[in-house]
């Protein structure tokens, strides 16, 4: 029987941290970890397929390209 090792990491630099990913460089807006948990249980049971929930992206989509 062969023992396994832990694999070493080559840096001791810290990992990135989900909480601090920014939603676009130069932003002050930081994409929070439970939001991004909602969205993709929200995506696997067909939250958005629903007809008043499109309407409801695409206008807000719409509004943001206004915004810019």
């Amino acid at each position: 029987m062969t023992a396994t090792r832990k694999t070493k990491r080559t840096t001791k630099r810290p990992r990135a941290r989900a909480g601090s990913w920014k939603v676009l460089e130069g932003q002050a807006n930081r994409v929070r970890w439970s939001r991004v948990q909602t969205a993709q249980a929200r995506i696997v049971s067909g939250y958005y397929e629903r007809e008043e929930v499109q309407g409801v992206v695409v206008n807000e989509i719409l509004k943001e390209l206004i915004r810019h």
